[in-house]
C-alpha cells in the first residue's frame, strides 16, 4: 500500500477501492474491533456475503491479530445460532446490508459495521497487534459427518506459502485483475481476493443474485478485464458450452491467462475444448482439503493429458504422500491414501480433539517437514513421472459442484423433522449431473411427511448447497447384511419412484417450449407443468441447461433470472410469455416443427450382453427411439431387472436412470422370447405384429464358445437369423453384428481385405463360432438381393468403455489381461490385436440404426486403425502392480493354482495352448490365438461415415488407460464377478 496507495485495489460494480481506500477501511474495522473487546487469537466471526466490505473486513480482522470465520448470512438461523454459541465472539463484523440478520440471531454479539465510505485518516492499530506466522489467519466451516459443522482453523504460515507460491509460479501479481468468482464462505475465495490484494493487483468482487448466470460471469471477464480466476470443474463444463454458442462471449472472455480449477476431478474434454476456445490461456488443475490452507498440490494443463488430468506435484514447502493402512509408503501406480504435510497444515477442528487426533496424525517420517500429516480420505495413485492421480474416497464424503457434503450430515438433518423416522442420502449420476437424494421414512403409517415439507424443513437446517435435490418418502429403508442402508437398492427406488404420478401435460405453445426442454435437460419423457423443477432432482447447473435449451427454441438468448425464478413449466411459460411477441413464438416453432423427425421403433436382441447394452445405452440417452428388446425371461418384469442389472453392471448409469420410466412411458417394451426359437419364440400374432411395427432390427444377439462345434452355435447365430430375416421382409432394416474372424489368418496375406468381400467356404476360419457367423452373413447377403435392406457389422476386439472401463467377461483379450492381474505374472508374448472401444462401437451402431448415420447397406469393418501388442499392455499392468515377470510355463502353472472356483480362468485355462518349450515366450499357437485385424482389413467405408463421431486414437494403451487402471485394482485379490 506504502508503494501505490492510489493503485486501483478492489472493483464492485461501478465502484472501485484503491490500496489507500481498502488500507482505511480495514483500520476503522480494526480499531472497533479493538475497542468491543477482541483480542488476538479469537475467532471472529464476519458476516458479510459480497462487496467492497468483504476484503475490508477480512483485514480489519486481521489487524487486530485474531482470526476471521466467514459466515453467509442466507444460511439458516439455527445453523447461525450454532456457530455464534460454538465461537462465542465479543464482537461479530457485519456490512450494512447484513447487520438486520446479525440482529434477527438469538442473542447477538455486538456488531461492528464495516464503512467503506467513511474518513480517511483511521490510524492503524499498533505494531504488537502484528499477527506471527504460527498464528491463526481463519476457520471455515465445513460438512460434517455427524450433523454438525465442524470449523477448519488454519495458520498464517499456510496461506502465505500457497500465495507465494502463485507468484512464483504465475507472475507477480500486480499485472493480475483477479475475479473472486467462489462463494466468500468456499476457502478458495481467499487466494481469489488474497493473493491481488497482497502483491499489488486488482480483485474483481462479483455482484450476485443467488441464480447462477455463467452470461454474466463471462461478461465481468470482458467489463474488467479479468486476467485469472478459478472454476469448479462441473460449473466449467457448462460454462464452455456457453462460450461455444456465444462468440460475443468468447470475445469478451479473451483476456483470460490462467485458470485455476478444482474441488472436484477435472474431466480432459472440457478442459481441452476450454483451451482451444481460448487459445493464450494456462489452465492449472488444483487439489487440497480446508484443513491445508486451500490447496497444496498443482498441476499445469498441457496436450499430454489428454486422457486424463493429474492433480499434479505438492508445491513448494509441502509434501503429498500414498500410504497403506500401516501408514507404510505404497509403489508407484498402485492406490493408497493421500496424506499431506508440511507448511500447508492447518490446526485441526475448533474444540473438537478427538476428530483433530484421528486426522492430523503425527508424522513418522523426517524428509517431511513439521510434526503433522493430514489425512485426506482420498484415494490417488502416482506414475512413474511422480504426478499424483485422484482414485476416490474412503467414505461417504462426496463433492457436489465443488462443495464439501457429507452424506451423514443431510440425513441427520432430516432425521430431525418429528414426522420422520429414519433417513439417509444417495447421489445419482456423475458430475456434472450428480443429484443429491434424501430417502426418509415416516415415524407413524398414519402421518407421512410431505417432500415439500421436508424440503422446506431441510432448507431450515442446511446451507443451500447440501439441501436434497430430491426427497423420497419411503416406506422402508432396504438394508444390506451389515444392517446398514444398501445405497444401491436405494438408487434404484429413486429411479423409480414417480414412474406412476399424475403428469399434467403443457397447455398451449409456450408450455409445450419449455417442457420440451426440461425432458430434454432432465432425461425423462414425462413432465408434469405444475412440478417444480427441484422434484425431478433439478440442480442449478441443470437450471442453467434449461435456460440454454429454451433459448436455442426461441432462437434468441434468455436470461436465467427471466426463467429461473419461477419453478415450474407453467410458471416459467408465463414469463417468457409476457415478454417474447407472438411471431417470435410462433417461429419458434416452426423451427421446432421443421426439425422433427418421425419416431423409429427398433428391435434390439442381446441388450443383455456386452454390445447390446451399450447400445441401448446409447438409444436411451441419445435418441428418441422407441426400444423393443427381446430378452430370454418368463415375463416382462424380469426381463426389465434383467436390463437394469446389466446397465448397472457396466456402469451405464444415465440408461440405467432412464430405464423405468422409459418402460412405464412404453418407449421401451421388453418382450420375453428366444431368438433361438421359432419365430423368436412368440406367438404367430405377436411376430405378425412386430413385422409390422418395427423400422429397424439391431441383432446384438448371439451364442460365443470356442470350445463349441456349429451345431451348438446354430440355433442362434442361424436359425435366429432366419427369423430376423423373415421379420425383416415387412419393410424393417436389419443391422447385423458379425467379426473379423470369419477370415481364417491363412487368408489374410497380400491386399487388406475390403468390405464388400465375402469368404469362400475353405477361406472361413474352421471352429464352430465364425462358421455360424459365416453362414449368418451369406443369409443376409441371399436377402439382401431379395430386396431385404442390410448392414453387416464386422467386429474386431471390443475394448471396455474409454470412460467407465467396465470390460466384457466373455473376451478372451480381456480374460488373458486378468488372469495376469490375479496370478500377479505377466510373460513373453508377440501376440497383437486391434483396439476399437466398446462406446465407439454402439455409437456407431445406434446412429446408423436410427439413421442418423446414413450407413449404405453392404458390409462395413468397424474397426480403429490402431493395434495393441499385449507386451506392452503387460508392461503398464507389470508396472502399475509390481506383478513378477515370469515365463509362459510359470504362468500357465500359476493359472491352473488360482483358476478354481473362477469361471473365466476355467475357461481361459482351457483354450491355452500347453508351453513349447522353447525358453520363456509363449509358443507360436498362443499368438495366434489373436491377430490386429488393423493390419489386415479395409475401413474406408467405416471411417468415411464413423469419423464424426470419435476420432480414432493414435496411442492404443491410452485408449484403455480406465480399463488398465481398473485391473491394477484386481490384482491378486479376489475373482470378479461376471
Amino acid at each position: 500500500m506504502e508503494n501505490a496507495p492510489d493503485r486501483p485495489a478492489v472493483r464492485y460494480r461501478d465502484l472501485t477501492m484503491t490500496y489507500a481506500d481498502l488500507d482505511t477501511a480495514a483500520n476503522a474495522t480494526a480499531r472497533r474491533l479493538i475497542g468491543g473487546g477482541v483480542e488476538k487469537h479469537h475467532l471472529i466471526p464476519v458476516l458479510v456475503a459480497d462487496g467492497r466490505e468483504f476484503p475490508a473486513a477480512l483485514f480489519g480482522v486481521m489487524k487486530t491479530g485474531a482470526a476471521f470465520v466467514p459466515l453467509d448470512p442466507v444460511w439458516p438461523a439455527d445453523r447461525l445460532n450454532a456457530i455464534m454459541a460454538e465461537l462465542s465472539p465479543p464482537a461479530v463484523v457485519v456490512s450494512p446490508a447484513t447487520e438486520k440478520v446479525l440482529a434477527g440471531l438469538r442473542d447477538p454479539a455486538p456488531a461492528v459495521v464495516v464503512d467503506c465510505a467513511g474518513p480517511g485518516d483511521a490510524e492503524a492499530p499498533p505494531d504488537e497487534r502484528r499477527p506471527g506466522p504460527g498464528d491463526l489467519i481463519y476457520g471455515f466451516y465445513t460438512s460434517g459427518s455427524t450433523g454438525t459443522p465442524k470449523c477448519a482453523l488454519n495458520h498464517h504460515r499456510g496461506l502465505v506459502n500457497r500465495l507465494t507460491t502463485m507468484s512464483r509460479r504465475f507472475g507477480d501479481g500486480a499485472g493480475h485483475v483477479t475475479l473472486q468468482n467462489s462463494r466468500s464462505t468456499f476457502d478458495s475465495s481467499m487466494w481469489q481476493v488474497l493473493w491481488p490484494l497482497t502483491s499489488g493487483g486488482q480483485v474483481v468482487l462479483p455482484d450476485r443474485d443467488g441464480i447462477l448466470d455463467l452470461e454474466q460471469t463471462a461478461t465481468t471477464i470482458g467489463r474488467y478485464g479479468v486476467t485469472t480466476t478459478d472454476f469448479v470443474p462441473s460449473v466449467l463444463a457448462a460454462f464452455v458450452a456457453l462460450l461455444e454458442e456465444r462468440d460475443d462471449l468468447r470475445a469478451a472472455t479473451s483476456g483470460l491467462r490462467r485458470m485455476l480449477i478444482g474441488g472436484e476431478p477435472a474431466g480432459p474434454a472440457v478442459v481441452h475444448r476450454l483451451r482451444a476456445l481460448l487459445p493464450g490461456l494456462a489452465v492449472t488443475n488444483t487439489f487440497g482439503p480446508t484443513e491445508c490452507s486451500i490447496g497444496s498440490v498443482f498441476h499445469d494443463v498441457t496436450d499430454a493429458d489428454a486422457d486424463r488430468i493429474p492433480i499434479g506435484l505438492p508445491i513448494d514447502n509441502t509434501a503429498a504422500i500414498l500410504l497403506d493402512g500401516d501408514l507404510n509408503p505404497v509403489p508407484a501406480d498402485t492406490p493408497g491414501e493421500l496424506y499431506l504435510g508440511g507448511e500447508c497444515v492447518g490446526a485441526g477442528y475448533l474444540g473438537d480433539p478427538a476428530r483433530t487426533a484421528r486426522t492430523f496424525v503425527p508424522n513418522p517420517f523426517p524428509q517431511i517437514p513439521g510434526h503433522r500429516l493430514y489425512r485426506t480420505g482420498d484415494l490417488a495413485r502416482a506414475g512413474d513421472d511422480g504426478l499424483l492421480h485422484f482414485a476416490g474416497r474412503l467414505d461417504e464424503q462426496v463433492k457436489l459442484g465443488g462443495v464439501r457434503v457429507e452424506l451423514g450430515d443431510v440425513a441427520a438433518a432430516l432425521a430431525g423433522h418429528p414426522l420422520v423416522g429414519d433417513a439417509t442420502a444417495v447421489v445419482l449420476g456423475e458430475p456434472p449431473d450428480a443429484t443429491l437424494v434424501s430417502c426418509v421414512t415416516p415415524r407413524s403409517p398414519a402421518e407421512t411427511p410431505s417432500a415439500e415439507q421436508l424440503r422446506g424443513y431441510a432448507a431450515g437446517k442446511l446451507p443451500a448447497e447440501q439441501v436434497p435435490h430430491r426427497i423420497v418418502v419411503l416406506d422402508e429403508l432396504p438394508l444390506n447384511h451389515n444392517g446398514k442402508a444398501d445405497r444401491k437398492a436405494l438408487a434404484a427406488l429413486v429411479v423409480a419412484d414417480g414412474s406412476d404420478e399424475e403428469v399434467e401435460p403443457p397447455s398451449g405453445p409456450m408450455e409445450e417450449l419449455v417442457c420440451s426442454a426440461w425432458r430434454e435437460v432432465l432425461e425423462r419423457d414425462r413432465i408434469s407443468v405444475v412440478v417444480p423443477f427441484s422434484d425431478y432432482g433439478g440442480t442449478s447447473l441443470l437450471a442453467y441447461r434449461v435456460v440454454t435449451a429454451v433459448g436455442e427454441r426461441l432462437g434468441r438468448p434468455v436470461r436465467p433470472r427471466d426463467l429461473l425464478a419461477e419453478p415450474t413449466v407453467r410458471a416459467q411459460a408465463a414469463r417468457l410469455e409476457g415478454g417474447v411477441d407472438d411471431d417470435s413464438a410462433e417461429l419458434a416453432y416452426v423451427r421446432q416443427d421443421l426439425a422433427w423427425r418421425p419416431p423409429r421403433t427398433l428391435l434390439l436382441t442381446g441388450a443383455t450382453g456386452f454390445i447390446g447394452a451399450h447400445v441401448l445405452d446409447e438409444l436411451l440417452t441419445r435418441s428418441n427411439a422407441e426400444i423393443v428388446c427381446l430378452v430370454r425371461c418368463a415375463d416382462a418384469d424380469e426381463g426389465a431387472r434383467r436390463l437394469a442389472g446389466v446397465l448397472d453392471r457396466y456402469g451405464l448409469t444415465s440408461a440405467w436412470r432412464q430405464l423405468p420410466m422409459a418402460i412405464t412411458s412404453g418407449r421401451v417394451e421388453v418382450v420375453p422370447g428366444d431368438l433361438a426359437g421359432e419365430l423368436l419364440g412368440l406367438p404367430q400374432r405377436r411376430f405378425d405384429a412386430l413385422a409390422s411395427t418395427v423400422s429397424g432390427i439391431v441383432n446384438a444377439a448371439g451364442a460365443v464358445n470356442f470350445l463349441s462345434g456349429y451345431l451348438d452355435h446354430r440355433p442362434a447365430n442361424v436359425l435366429g437369423v432366419q427369423e430376423l430375416i423373415k421379420l425383416a421382409t415387412g419393410g424393417a432394416r436389419l443391422h447385423l453384428l458379425s467379426t473379423l474372424s470369419i477370415f481364417a489368418p491363412a487368408g489374410r496375406g497380400g491386399p487388406p481385405i475390403t468390405e464388400d468381400r465375402i469368404p469362400v467356404p475353405d477361406e472361413v476360419t474352421a471352429d464352430g463360432y465364425n462358421r455360424s457367423k459365416y453362414v449368418a452373413e451369406s443369409l443376409v447377403a441371399e436377402a439382401h438381393r431379395q430386396g431385404v435392406a442390410s448392414v453387416v457389422y464386422r467386429l474386431g476386439e471390443v475394448w471396455p468403455h474409454r470412460e467407465t472401463g467396465v470390460a466384457n467377461p466373455d473376451s478372451l483379450a480381456h480374460n488373458l489381461l486378468y488372469a495376469c492381474a490375479r496370478t500377479a505374472c505377466v510373460f513373453p508374448t508377440g501376440a497383437a490385436t486391434d483396439v476399437t472401444p466398446v462406446d465407439v462401437v454402439a455409437r456407431f451402431l445406434a446412429r446408423a440404426a436410427t439413421g442418423d448415420l446414413d450407413v449404405p447397406d453392404g458390409a462395413m469393418h468397424v474397426l480403429w486403425p490402431i493395434g495393441l501388442r499385449f507386451a506392452d499392455a503387460f508392461d503398464v499392468l507389470a508396472t502399475r502392480c509390481g506383478l513378477d515377470r515370469v515365463g509362459y510355463a510359470e504362468f500357465r502353472d500359476r493359472l491352473e493354482a488360482v483358476a478354481e472356483p473362477d469361471d473365466r480362468l476355467t475357461g481361459l485355462r482351457l483354450l491355452l495352448p500347453p508351453p513349447s518349450g522353447d525358453g520363456d515366450a509363449a509358443p507360436a499357437e498362443f499368438d495366434e490365438m489373436f491377430t490386429d485385424g488393423s493390419r489386415h482389413f479395409d475401413i474406408r467405408r467405416f471411417d468415411r461415415h464413423g469419423a464424426a463421431l470419435a476420432r480414432p486414437e493414435t496411442d492404443a494403451l491410452g485408449a484403455l488407460d480406465r480399463y488398465l487402471s481398473s485391473l491394477s485394482d484386481t490384482s491378486a485379490f479376489v475373482p470378479q464377478e461376471r
